[in-house]
């Protein structure tokens, strides 16, 4: 009796691993063959390039339209303390913009799953509501982190080329990785946040990307204050925390969603 209990068990672990298994490779089909995925990725490259080269130019009156970056980083992140005026030009425009342009790529991942009739038939063949949400968060956190690796590599390249300083000030190589690997932890909270506002209004794209982007700019000064240039592995640890807790918080807010609406 026992060995026909644990074998039922094991069918049903099974079960779910191979549904997770089946949604995430239709996902990242899906992920890698939308050109949205590329053309984000794409974005999240031009920001820092777009900031470094027109940061410093004269407006019509002569004076500098935009501050001048001296230094690389304050184009990534800026030092402990350093984020007084987040609402100031010089510290919005840095990677944190990307969580704001990963809510416009998952919005349309996710109206278009609805508008092409594809949450619909996963749902008949085989697919829980719970393993989408799962699937399609984890396809859009791995797309976020893609984005924020674009910004920093380019940043990195553009900062070389134009002769930018690379000082650290206070901070030193460790605290820039983890600083990296921080941020793309925060993506754990931003992407279940948008799923949960893109499966309530579903195949409506236009209303989906303004309720994502508002909730982007709403929580954009955390990822600011929460994650400077002299992260510490205390910093990645509290982000993985709340990546962990907004994953399973938004998730089950998204599967309420889902089991309160219809797939139409």
């Amino acid at each position: 009796m026992e060995k026909e209990k644990l074998k039922t068990e094991n069918c049903g672990e099974i079960s779910f691993k191979n549904r997770i298994k089946t949604m995430l490779k239709l996902d990242f089909y899906r992920l890698f063959h939308t050109p949205i995925f590329y053309i984000m990725l794409l974005i999240a490259a031009l920001i820092p390039v777009l900031v470094l080269t027109m940061a410093g130019a004269e407006g019509p009156d002569g004076t500098a339209a935009m501050p001048a970056f001296t230094n690389v980083w304050q184009v990534f992140e800026g030092i402990s303390g350093s984020t007084a005026g987040l609402m100031e030009f010089e510290n919005m425009a840095n990677v944190n913009m990307v969580y704001i342009f990963a809510a416009i790529m998952l919005s349309i991942f996710v109206a278009h799953d609805y508008s092409s009739g594809f949450v619909k038939n996963i749902f008949t063949v085989h697919a829980k509501k719970s393993d989408y949400i799962v699937s399609k968060s984890v396809a859009g956190i791995f797309g976020g982190m893609c984005m924020i690796l674009s910004y920093f590599v380019v940043t990195l390249i553009v900062g070389a080329v134009m002769g930018k300083s690379f000082d650290l000030g206070g901070a030193n190589a460790f605290n820039v990785i983890m600083c990296l690997l921080s941020k793309m932890a925060l993506m754990g909270v931003f992407v279940p946040l948008y799923l949960s506002a893109a499966v309530l209004f579903k195949q409506k794209l236009w209303v989906t990307i303004i309720a994502t982007f508002a909730a982007g700019i709403l929580f954009y000064p955390v990822a600011s204050i929460a994650v400077p240039l002299d992260a510490s592995i205390l910093t990645l640890i509290m982000c993985l925390l709340a990546g962990g807790i907004g994953f399973i918080a938004f998730g089950s807010l998204s599967g309420l969603i889902l089991n309160k609406r219809d797939l139409a």
